[in-house]
């Protein structure tokens, strides 16, 4: 048994009389941006990253208008290693926030966790096999013992956990292969039908919309009809047009998703967090640009940089078009059409990739080695600023707010920040205000202390594979801002006691409400005793990590705290 020190809430038994009481809630976790947060990295003339500025050197303005900057946090700095190294972890000597193994020596926690992410929902089969043969070409030069890595796609049809297993990773990475695309005859891009359908708001009139004139052109070309036609090519375009705008929405929402889930994979790990995003770029349609925000404000909550790589490297235009293929022949002039809209859909498309890495603190590249590349963003920067603020007079509108970050004195160097963040369509209850402060808490790795707790663990083998794991702990109460009502002094104290495995992932959390109505004359001895709470884990053998999420409802004060435990 070993004893750890860490921060929790409290749990009284039933025996402990009606002035503390404990019932146990399944944990339920938001996300909100009443909190903006804002990944910020300053670069000098060669590109490095530089951790050497502090508040007050920055400014931020919301709209125009000036922001106090609450919250003020920098990973990495002058201490931090270099880019294309992992951060360094704890000595496999080191007993101290180390797993223990089964022959008395530490194993090294892993402290950094690398998402591969492959777009194989929008790349193309050339571009991935380069893709692919580059990121087998990096992990060839090994895996540092406090990494891991993990290969997900976005269609979500292959997926590799977290893990120290190269052979593993080797073996799913051959199994990446592009998604076959939707073929729409005649052609049309979704550059052309969301700018129909949102710039033009879907005209049916060819002669006052000129997406719908392209695409009518774009159909009596390609299906030989006669001029006398042109209501009928008119109908098909509009037909088309339409569920071409439908699938690209449709995609563009999974794609959304599927990053989401990918984003809270990561954020629950502990240490340096990044996706190594790996596609040419999602179109991304006029009423999911919101999405986008939401993304890069989960990942931003959760410390996961998004690294993106453009693997079309530098893009050369097929000067035949490309829709799916090359242009038939049999569209002749329409070609043309057809080229320059896929040429306006390119150079959009790409665009997301730039916007995820400016607003998770991350890096976008685009270019064709590869190998290099991959190197470059399995890392985060070496310095990385967090800047967080609470949006004055913040109205629940649902309507975009563009931010801006700059330095008092940026000479000779470039600020790399978030561009803005949609506000709330509607106000947070405070039920909401706590899941979502609670959720953040769990699934991130930051350590408070406001409240101090005393803590350990035991086990006992139920067989030779499984155990009962349990976490006990005892909770200081004195700091708590209890509230006075008639005769007794009232706090709620909701305590999540959230269970990891060795390599990060997430198994279960046991949520619980310790309701404090304590006595005006029991004040000071129940004050001076603290309270207790215990949790209990069925579990495999093998390394767990723990962790502790304590808030108080009166003050919305917060602690948190990580463990390990091995079970032999």
């Amino acid at each position: 048994m070993r004893y750890f020190l860490l921060l929790i809430a409290a749990f009284a038994a039933p025996s402990q009389t009606n002035e503390v009481t404990t019932r146990e809630e399944t944990p339920t976790f938001q996300s909100s941006v009443n909190l903006v947060r804002i990944p910020v990295v300053v670069r000098d003339k060669q590109g490095r990253s530089t951790g050497t500025f502090h508040k007050e050197d920055f400014q931020l303005t919301d709209r125009g208008k000036q922001q106090y900057i609450s919250q003020f946090a920098l990973e990495g700095g002058e201490s931090a290693v270099g880019a294309g190294h992992a951060r360094p972890a704890a000595p496999e000597t080191e007993i101290a926030g180390g797993l223990p193994s089964a022959a008395g020596t530490a194993r090294v926690v892993p402290t950094h966790f690398v998402a591969f992410v492959f777009d194989d929902a929008h790349l193309k089969l050339e571009d991935l096999t380069s893709a692919r043969v580059a990121a087998l070409q990096y992990i060839e030069h090994g895996n540092p013992p406090q990494q891991r890595i993990a290969l997900l796609t976005l269609s979500g049809r292959l997926s590799l956990e977290f893990t120290d297993d190269l052979a593993k990773f080797r073996a799913a990475l051959m199994n990446v292969a592009p998604v076959p695309p939707h073929v729409h005859f005649p052609p049309a891009t979704l550059w052309a039908a969301d700018q129909w359908l949102n710039r033009e708001g879907g005209n049916p009139d060819p002669k006052s919309s000129p997406l719908l004139a392209s695409q009518t052109f774009i159909t009596m070309h390609c299906l030989q009809l006669p001029d006398e036609a042109i209501a009928s090519a008119t109908s098909i375009a509009i037909s088309t047009l339409h569920a071409v705008a439908s699938e690209g929405a449709s995609d563009a929402m999974y794609a959304f998703r599927t990053l989401n889930n990918i984003v809270r994979l990561l954020g629950s790990m502990p240490g340096d967090r990044v996706i190594v995003f790996v596609s040419p770029g999602v179109f991304l349609p006029v009423e999911l640009q919101k999405e986008l925000s939401q993304s890069i404000d989960r990942a931003t909550r959760a410390g996961v940089i998004i690294n993106t790589l453009d693997a079309r490297g530098v893009y050369a235009q097929n000067p035949a078009g490309e829709i799916g293929g090359d242009v038939p022949p049999v569209c002749g002039p329409a070609a043309a059409v057809i080229v320059g809209e896929k040429q306006n859909e390119n150079t959009s498309q790409g665009l997301i990739l730039g916007d995820l890495a400016d607003g998770t603190g991350g890096t976008a590249v685009a270019q064709n080695d590869f190998p290099d590349a991959f190197k470059r963003l399995s890392n985060p920067p070496e310095s990385v600023y967090y800047l967080g603020f609470y949006p004055r007079d913040l109205k629940p509108d649902g309507r975009y707010h563009e931010i801006k970050v700059t330095l008092a004195n940026s000479k000779g160097l470039s600020v790399q920040a978030r561009k803005g963040y949609w506000a709330p369509s509607q106000e947070e209850s405070s039920a909401a205000t706590a899941s979502r402060e609670i959720g953040e808490a769990v699934f991130s790795r930051d350590e408070q202390r406001d409240l101090p707790i005393d803590i350990h663990t035991e086990f006992f083998k139920t067989t030779a594979t499984d155990a009962s794991l349990t976490v006990t702990a005892h909770l200081d109460i004195r700091p708590l801002p209890l509230r006075k009502e008639a005769d007794r002094s009232r706090d709620d104290v909701t305590l999540v006691c959230a269970l990891f495995d060795g390599n990060g992932n997430y198994l279960r959390a046991i949520q619980k409400v310790v309701e404090l109505r304590l006595k005006d004359e029991s004040l000071a001895r129940r004050l001076a005793r603290g309270v207790t709470v215990t949790s209990d884990f069925n579990v495999a053998s093998g390394p767990y990590l723990i962790r502790i999420v304590v808030r108080d409802a009166e003050g919305r004060q917060m602690a948190t705290a990580n463990g390990t435990v091995e079970i032999p």
